[in-house]
């Protein structure tokens, strides 16, 4: 190799090394802003609809009455009754804030949701569950009953893991992440009224002494677990937007109550709605700190 080709090679080189050195000082340059970026804490808003699938509520007492205008008339230990409860789209909003360390984050929030309820009977029987007795038409009775349920209302407070699936650099990331907590479940406008009256013979006389009144809010501190996927948007080095699908599983809900009018004074009941399984879409905005 001639002196000539030698200064070519040197000078390659000394290009090549430049070169990598510019690389390797903009590629430092880059991981420590990223670092200090994805090193950092958060709080985070969200909102949006919330959907579930149909509840079951059950529900028992120890009543030991015979009632009239039944076929025959047989007191047991006690009822049972059944109803089912479709759900209408709610809305939930959440508040929360973590860490987040590269594609890590960990958060701790606190969330409301609330949506109503719809009630559509089911079933009654005794409390062995034999079948309750067919009403007898010819027995001169009127039984009139009223029942209403009002919203399911939840608050809770959850720790989430969620992990980024792409790199920081990209615009737009997807994530998944799972989570659990605890949560005060409440049933609203839980009413039950039941009145009787005689509309013929051989019925007579005031029978109201029969008639029954519940009205409460059913409430229950429960556990839940959650899973989540979606994406966030870059808006600034601080500010990223993004939507969120979460799917969270209750507990059953359930509470004791006491009849406010009823033959038996003071008598309990106790009223059960089956696991809730709540679907939520939320837009959210996270600030890194």
């Amino acid at each position: 190799m001639n002196s000539q080709d030698k200064w070519f090679v040197l000078k390659l080189a000394a290009k090549t090394v430049r070169r990598v050195a510019v690389f390797v000082i903009i590629a430092i340059s880059t991981l420590s802003i990223t670092h200090a970026q994805t090193d950092s804490w958060y709080v985070e808003i969200g909102a949006g609809p919330v959907f579930s699938s149909e509840l079951s509520q059950s529900g028992f007492n120890f009543d030991t009455s015979c009632y009239p205008g039944r076929t025959e008339c047989q007191p047991g230990n006690g009822y049972r009754w059944y109803y089912q409860i479709p759900t209408d789209a709610g809305f939930a909003f959440r508040f929360g804030a973590g860490k987040e360390q590269g594609s890590l984050r960990i958060d701790a929030n606190v969330k409301y949701s609330s949506q109503n309820l719809e009630q559509v009977f089911s079933n009654l029987t005794f409390l062995d569950g034999s079948d309750y007795p067919a009403y007898d038409p010819s027995s001169g009775v009127q039984s009139t009953v009223t029942t209403t349920i009002g919203r399911l209302q939840v608050s809770s407070f959850r720790l989430n893991v969620f992990l980024s699936l792409l790199p920081e650099l990209r615009m737009l990331r997807p994530y998944i992440g799972v989570g659990g907590g605890a949560a005060r479940g409440v049933v609203t406008g839980l009413y039950f009224e039941e009145r009787f009256s005689c509309i013929g013979p051989p019925c007579k006389g005031d029978i109201s002494s029969y008639d029954s009144l519940h009205d409460e809010d059913l409430s229950d501190t429960i556990l839940l677990g959650v899973g989540h996927a979606g994406f966030e948007y870059t808006l600034t080095n601080r500010i990223l937007a993004g939507i969120r699908i979460s799917y969270t599983l209750l507990q059953r809900i359930s509470g004791e109550g006491t009849y406010a009018e009823h033959k038996i004074p003071n008598l309990a009941n106790t009223t059960t709605f089956s696991e809730a399984n709540l679907t939520t879409v939320m837009a959210t905005v996270r600030y890194r700190l």
